[in-house]
C-alpha cells in the first residue's frame, strides 16, 4: 500500500516543527553564552551572531533622498549576489541565526532570484525578511514572493500625498505603489498567507506632518504592523540627509562597545564582510566570506582578524579615527540583556521586532501561545530599515 500525499505532507510538517522546536530552544540557551562574550569583550571565538543580513543587490531602480544609494554616494561596484554563494552561507548559518534579511543596500525585487533565495531559507528553516520600496511589486511578484514563504516584508511608502511621496522616493509614482501594495495585501489575505506584513514610513522633515494619517489610512486587515521608522542618519556622513531629521541629535550618552559586532552579520552581494550598512563603501574591510579556494565560510571570515581588530578597538575606545563609528550616534539604539537581542533599531522597536519573530518562533515549533501583534510602532527615537 503507497503512502498517501497528504500523510507525506503531514510527516513533512511534522519533521520541521521538530527540527525548528530544536533550533530555537538551542539558540535560547546560547543567548548567555552570547552576553557573556559581549559583556567581557572576547573579540576572537565569538558565538555565531543572532541575525544575518544579506545583500542580495546594491542596484537600486530609486533615487531616495535619504538614502546613500539614492544620492549616487555608494561609490562600491554594483552586483548580484550569486545564488551559489547564497546557498552556501545559508547552509552554513541557518542553523544558528534567528533571521535573515535579504536585503541592505538596493531593491531585492531587481535579482531575478529573490524568490529562489526566500524559498530556499524556508527549506533550510531560517526566517527570511524584505524591505521593498514596492515600486516593481507587481501581482506576478507579489505572488511568487508569498508562495515562496517569505516570513516578514516591509512595504514603504513615505507619505500621504503624491507631492511628499515623489519628492522622496524620486522616480517613483505614489498612485502605483500604493495600487501595489494594496494587491500584495489582498492577495495575503485571499490564500491565507502567514507572511508578517509592516506598513512603513520613515520620520522625517517632509512626513512628520502625514504620519498620524497614515496610521490611520493602513489600518486594514492583512497589516500586522505599521513601522514608524525613526529617521537614520547614517552616522551623520552626508549633510544632506542628516539636514533631513525632524528633530534635534540623539544626546550623546556613555560609549560602549557597538553590540552589532558580536550580535549581526553584514555580508554584501560580493560576499565581502561589512561592520555594519553604515559603512555602506566598506571603509573598514573586513574581510570576504568567499576563501580562495572558491568556498564559503562565514563564520571563520567573520570572526577574522580584521573583525577581532574591530572588536578590540570598540572594547578599548579606540575609535576616534574609525570611520563611520566616530560619528555614529546609531550605536547606541539597543544593547543586548542576558537572554534578549534585536535588530538594529531603537529598544522600543526592536521589542516589537522581538515579539513578532517570537510568534513565528511558537508558530513554527507547534505551540499555541498568542502575542497580539496587531500592534502600530511609534518610537520617539531612531532605526535602520531603509527601503
Amino acid at each position: 500500500m503507497g503512502v498517501s500525499f497528504t500523510s507525506a505532507a503531514a510527516n513533512r510538517s511534522f519533521q520541521e516543527k521538530a527540527r525548528n522546536r530544536f533550533r530555537y530552544y538551542s539558540q535560547q540557551a546560547l543567548a548567555p553564552v552570547k552576553w557573556l562574550s559581549y559583556t567581557t569583550g572576547q573579540t576572537r571565538l565569538v558565538p555565531h551572531p543572532d541575525r544575518m543580513y544579506i545583500e542580495s543587490t546594491n542596484m537600486c531602480n530609486l533615487s531616495c533622498v535619504m538614502c546613500p544609494t539614492g544620492r549616487k554616494e555608494v561609490t562600491r561596484p554594483k552586483g548580484f549576489m550569486e545564488f551559489d554563494v547564497f546557498k552556501q552561507i545559508v547552509d552554513e548559518m541557518a542553523p544558528h541565526v534567528k533571521a535573515t534579511t535579504l536585503h541592505i543596500w538596493g531593491e531585492p525585487l531587481m535579482h531575478k532570484r529573490i524568490y529562489d533565495m526566500v524559498a530556499y531559507c524556508r527549506s533550510h528553516g531560517l526566517r527570511s525578511e524584505m524591505s521593498t520600496n514596492a515600486t516593481l511589486l507587481d501581482e506576478k511578484k507579489a505572488q511568487k514572493l508569498l508562495d515562496a514563504g517569505l516570513d516578514a516584508i516591509y512595504l514603504c511608502l513615505d507619505g500621504m500625498r503624491p507631492e511628499t511621496y515623489e519628492a522622496i522616493r524620486v522616480n517613483a509614482d505614489y498612485a502605483k505603489t500604493n495600487r501595489n501594495i494594496h494587491r500584495f495585501i489582498e492577495l495575503k489575505q485571499a490564500g491565507n498567507y502567514q507572511t508578517y506584513v509592516n506598513l512603513q514610513i520613515i520620520q522625517m522633515q517632509q512626513t512628520m506632518g502625514e504620519i498620524d494619517e497614515f496610521v490611520q489610512s493602513w489600518k486594514l486587515p492583512g497589516v500586522d504592523r505599521i513601522n514608524v521608522k525613526p529617521f537614520d542618519s547614517w552616522a551623520d556622513q552626508i549633510e544632506a540627509i542628516s539636514e533631513l531629521r525632524p528633530g534635534a541629535a540623539a544626546a550623546t550618552v556613555k560609549r560602549y562597545a557597538c553590540p552589532n559586532l558580536w550580535y549581526h552579520v553584514h555580508i554584501y552581494w560580493d560576499g565581502s564582510i561589512a561592520m555594519c550598512d553604515r559603512d555602506f563603501n566598506s571603509a573598514f574591510p573586513l574581510g570576504n566570506v568567499i576563501d580562495p579556494d572558491g568556498s564559503v565560510r562565514v563564520m571563520k571570515n567573520w570572526n577574522g582578524p580584521q573583525m577581532q581588530d574591530l572588536r578590540r578597538r570598540h572594547v578599548a575606545n579606540e575609535i576616534s579615527d574609525l570611520v563611520p563609528c566616530n560619528s555614529c550616534s546609531e550605536w547606541a539604539w539597543w544593547k543586548p540583556t542576558l537572554f534578549t537581542s534585536q535588530g538594529n533599531r531603537p529598544v522600543e522597536q526592536g521589542e516589537a521586532q522581538r515579539l513578532a519573530a517570537l510568534q513565528n518562533d511558537e508558530h513554527a515549533n507547534g505551540a499555541d501561545a498568542f502575542i497580539p501583534l496587531n500592534d502600530i510602532t511609534f518610537a520617539e527615537n531612531q532605526t535602520t530599515n531603509l527601503n
